[in-house]
């Protein structure tokens, strides 16, 4: 009888360790159509990670070099995002306070105006307006002095905005900064005239002292490389030139641009403002420290965290990423009480990636929070863990709902599906094509999606890949594959 048991329980060991192993098999054998895209695309199965899974579920239904550690570009937002909003809580705010030394009401002067800043990613042209009809509200009638710009709650080296690519003006390059207005960067507008030969161009916000041509002469041939096109120049950044031609085939388009420094370009974009207020001011923006006691002239509170968390994944915001990142070291035990580091953050990132998901230290490492670097690295399992954990988390609906939609909005405005639908975030680097998210199949069943390609040789129809994936997941490929895991 002992024998008897003894090799029944053999059996039912080796039956698991088979049944595990198929399933294993499975897993790892791509579909045909989701091969034949990597093949056109012309990369080896090396260079590919993916993980598919049911929603909340930490089982894969395909899973390929799903323990490789790959660079997965913007989609390393999806972890930074879901922290923040698990951590911080949705109903977090950033905080902008406006100090002063006195105001002599009867004259309408402030002296020793200060700005401190509290790390808000998205403080508008729109809200510095606001903020200075409110000092016009308050009798405000003239400022005196430097204004003095506190940027202590990050502590951050200044980084060389070129660093990464070369393209110091292009506003993805933007560092953090502690108290960053309109995200650095002037959006130049350009609007074809119905005469076919001019475009108009607006700059917003308008900048004093900053002069910007108020036309363009257009041409004909395609959009293509239209902000080359353009040649334009800022070799004088108060002068501001197009050396070339507006493409008429473009239509209406926008250059964002981040050509100024930091306190320069607050100085400029203030004076505007205040200017068209009927507020004077003389001096120019310092950083410097400002007291703890000093008095609040006002203050001003970000738009809660989920608003700027959609910003951030709907349009791959990497300035506002950074700056979300950061605020993860309030988090800890210390809370504001010590400035934000990237280090603090990464701690603090780090417990919350064992603690909540289960992704091991060594699978993930965020550099900046944005994507915007080559050291972050990830495994397609280790995100796929957090996104399984982003399905099951109380802040599900407000991360979901910041993920772009396939074929609506965001980076997926121009990619639908063929059937179901997705919230999908994308990433790309001059090596990486990646995308992460939730796919809603044809029969309503939810899946958590993660596709990276890392090759320094792309052809161009690496997207295709990627486009596979999601539209097997969508089609019911997935679903087919876990009733076979079933049987």
């Amino acid at each position: 009888m002992q024998k008897g048991k003894i090799l029944i329980k053999q059996c039912v060991a080796a039956f698991f360790i088979v049944a595990a192993s198929c399933a294993c098999a499975l897993a790892g054998k791509l579909p045909e159509e989701i091969e034949q895209a990597l093949k056109r695309a012309g990369l080896p199965e090396s260079t590919a990670a993916v993980w598919v899974a049911p929603a909340g579920s930490n089982e894969p239904v395909l899973a390929l070099n799903e323990k490789q550690s790959m660079q997965p570009a913007s989609i390393i937002k999806t972890v930074t995002t879901l922290a923040a909003l698990d951590l911080l809580r949705p109903g977090f705010v950033w905080k902008t306070d406006f100090t002063m030394q006195s105001f002599a009401r009867k004259t309408g002067t402030v002296r020793g105006l200060g700005v401190r800043g509290g790390g808000d990613p998205h403080y508008m042209i729109e809200r510095l307006w606001v903020t200075v009809q409110r000092f016009k509200s308050m009798g405000v009638k003239k400022i005196e002095g430097n204004i003095v710009i506190d940027r202590s709650i990050f502590d951050v080296p200044f980084e060389n905005p070129g660093a990464f690519d070369g393209a110091a003006w292009r506003t993805y390059n933007v560092g953090p900064d502690a108290a960053m207005v309109n995200l650095s960067a002037v959006s130049l507008t350009f609007t074809p005239e119905p005469d076919g030969k001019w475009a108009r161009v607006a700059a917003i916000p308008q900048m004093q002292g900053v002069s910007f041509p108020a036309r363009i002469a257009m041409k004909s041939g395609p959009c293509g490389a239209w902000r080359d096109q353009i040649g334009a120049d800022f070799s004088n950044p108060a002068r501001v030139r197009f050396k070339g031609r507006y493409p008429r085939a473009c239509g209406e388009r926008s250059l964002h641009v981040s050509h100024w420094e930091r306190n320069e370009y607050f100085t400029r974009v203030f004076k505007h403002v205040l200017d068209d207020a009927g507020i004077v001011w003389k001096g120019r923006a310092v950083s410097g420290n400002i007291p703890e006691n000093a008095q609040v002239l006002l203050s001003e509170a970000s738009e809660p965290l989920p608003l700027m968390v959609n910003w951030t994944n709907k349009f791959s915001n990497n300035p506002m990423a950074r700056q979300i990142f950061l605020a993860l070291s309030f988090a800890d035990q210390e809370g504001m009480q010590k400035p934000a580091a990237l280090v603090r953050s990464r701690r603090v990132l780090q417990a919350w990636l064992a603690q909540r998901t289960g992704v091991r230290p060594q699978d993930i490492f965020v550099d900046n929070g944005s994507g915007l670097s080559r050291k972050t690295r990830a495994t397609a399992q280790s995100l796929g863990k957090v996104l399984s954990y982003g399905w099951r988390s109380a802040v599900m609906p407000e991360f979901m709902s910041s993920l772009p939609v396939t074929g609506e909005d965001g980076t997926m405005r121009k990619r639908s599906l063929n059937a179901g639908t997705g919230h999908i975030k994308t990433g790309l680097l001059s090596n990486v094509r990646s995308a992460a998210g939730y796919v809603l199949d044809d029969a309503g069943m939810r899946w958590s999606v993660v596709v990276m390609l890392n090759s320094a040789k792309f052809n161009g129809r690496e997207n295709s890949f990627t486009d596979a994936v999601l539209n097997w997941c969508a089609s019911g490929g997935a679903r087919s594959r876990l009733s076979q895991k079933g049987s």
